[in-house]
């Protein structure tokens, strides 16, 4: 049978994920600092509540004055200030899965796209990191962190949508998006493929006898 176009581009990013995560993983540290300073800065820009940001290794730890009750020794209610932790490996795999994208396709200066596609997806890994820190902070057990707020129920909604929009959707997609417009030669090739499969008959399975 005869490979088609995309059989071998997805066996060859297949086999570009299994060699790279594990590259991808050990040098992880490396990858979180750009994302967690950015997602960091953005949240302490736009948010007077936000003390600042702490980075260790792949952790980003939120440093904030809502002041929630907790509870204390004996049972006892006490005010705690939240600090919520991301973990940056949660959004940052895309980077890997457009690392083996373009290696799979091979577009025209793929080394430089996957340099410059690294840097472009650091806005949606930070999407993520600050929809998930702001989730921790409002769906705070018993609301409390709401309340010390005194953000309308709304709030909540939003924060929700954005959370599940940068978990399920843009952490996943945004590298797709971008391999697309990065090797768009490769798309209308398979396109191009598709439409002549499409377009070409079916071969007969016994062809017929001449006597």
């Amino acid at each position: 049978m005869r490979a088609t176009l995309i059989g071998r581009f997805l066996l060859l990013a297949l086999v570009g994920l299994i060699v790279l995560l594990p590259l991808w993983y050990w040098a992880r540290e490396w990858f979180a600092a750009p994302p967690l300073w950015l997602a960091g800065t953005v949240m302490k820009l736009l948010f007077a509540w936000v003390e600042g940001f702490e980075i260790d290794g792949v952790t980003g730890t939120l440093l904030t004055r809502v002041q929630v009750l907790m509870p204390g020794p004996g049972g006892r209610q006490m005010l705690a200030e939240l600090t919520p932790e991301v973990s940056y490996p949660t959004y940052g795999y895309g980077q890997v899965l457009l690392w083996a994208m373009l290696l799979a396709s091979r577009p025209r200066w793929w080394p430089l796209k996957m340099a410059w596609g690294s840097v472009l997806l650091l806005p949606a890994q930070a999407w993520g990191l600050c929809f998930q820190w702001l989730r921790d902070v409002a769906l705070t057990p018993g609301g409390n962190a709401m309340a010390y707020l005194g953000y309308p129920a709304w709030a909540n909604e939003v924060i929700a949508y954005g959370y599940q929009f940068g978990f399920l959707m843009l952490t996943p997609v945004a590298p797709i998006l971008l391999w697309l417009w990065f090797d768009k030669r490769f798309v209308a090739a398979l396109w191009l493929e598709a439409a002549l499969d499409e377009e070409a008959p079916a071969r007969p399975e016994h062809a017929p006898r001449v006597r």
